[in-house]
């Protein structure tokens, strides 16, 4: 959903709500709404509460934040976790583009207080926590993409985040004990080159047919529509935030012609990586 109503919000800034059951309000992690801003000087925000955990994550540009009678500034590759129910400030210092999730439910509150204790601080640098990062982009994507995860799902991969945030966690994706992550893993890393079933199960060493079980037990799909999925989100991330000619991009997530990634993008997406670079995110 495009955002046209906020001060300071720029051209293809996304906002996405989540309607959520009492029971999975009662037993889950959830969100109730998140986003993906592009914010010019102006965009501020002075809010005295809301029943949730805010997380943000800044991409690119600084902003100022106030919160609990302190003063952050938060510059590329920061992440800031805080409870809702205090009041915060904090506005674009300049060009600024983040992401950010509304979550609540379970022992959301005590947890986030716990994580500030044990860190010191509510502000984090996503270098260190680069599982953590790309969670958060995952989930907004899913929500871009009509393709959220379901309650339980979208409840493990919160989980995963705050969890992730935990000092000296190391927030890993594959842990050499699960073949499917470790599947994952590969995939990401070697977007471009041989993901063929027989390539992936070699190097989790299971066969092709059982690791396709394993697979769609575990992630509700097929590899091969999982690295669709990985490819098209990869494809619009860079088509947004580069300039490489869609040839290029074609060649870094995994197509063997431009021809042939056009072809895909648009059966998925609906529209050409062209127009898709052209149009408002969403």
């Amino acid at each position: 959903m495009l955002c046209q109503n906020e001060t300071g919000v720029i051209s293809g800034s996304e906002i996405f709500f989540n309607t959520i059951d009492p029971q999975t309000a009662r037993l889950f992690y959830y969100i109730g709404c998140c986003g993906h801003y592009y914010c010019e000087h102006g965009y501020q925000i002075n809010r005295n509460y809301m029943d949730c955990m805010l997380l943000m994550q800044v991409e690119k540009g600084t902003m100022r934040l106030g919160y609990r009678g302190k003063e952050y500034t938060m510059q590329p590759g920061s992440l800031v976790l805080l409870d809702g129910t205090f009041p915060q400030q904090y506005s674009a210092m300049q060009y600024v583009e983040f992401y950010w999730l509304h979550l609540s439910g379970a022992n959301s509150p005590d947890l986030c207080e716990h994580l500030t204790r044990m860190h010191g601080s509510i502000l984090y640098d996503i270098a260190d926590k680069p599982g953590v990062a790309e969670t958060v982009r995952k989930l907004v994507s899913q929500f871009a993409t009509g393709q959220a995860a379901n309650d339980v799902e979208q409840s493990q991969l919160l989980y995963q985040i705050l969890c992730g945030l935990m000092p000296q966690s190391a927030p890993k994706i594959a842990d050499g004990t699960n073949p499917v992550q470790q599947a994952i893993q590969y995939i990401q890393d070697n977007l471009g080159g041989d993901l063929s079933l027989k390539r992936i199960a070699a190097e989790v060493h299971l066969s092709p047919p059982h690791l396709s079980r394993l697979f769609r037990a575990e992630q509700h799909r097929s590899p091969h529509e999982y690295i669709i999925e990985v490819r098209m989100n990869r494809a619009k991330h860079l088509l947004k935030t580069t300039t490489q000619p869609i040839k290029a991009i074609a060649m870094d997530v995994g197509y063997g012609s431009e021809a042939s990634f056009i072809g895909a993008f648009t059966e998925r997406i609906g529209i050409s990586p062209r127009r898709f670079r052209e149009l408002p995110l969403g």
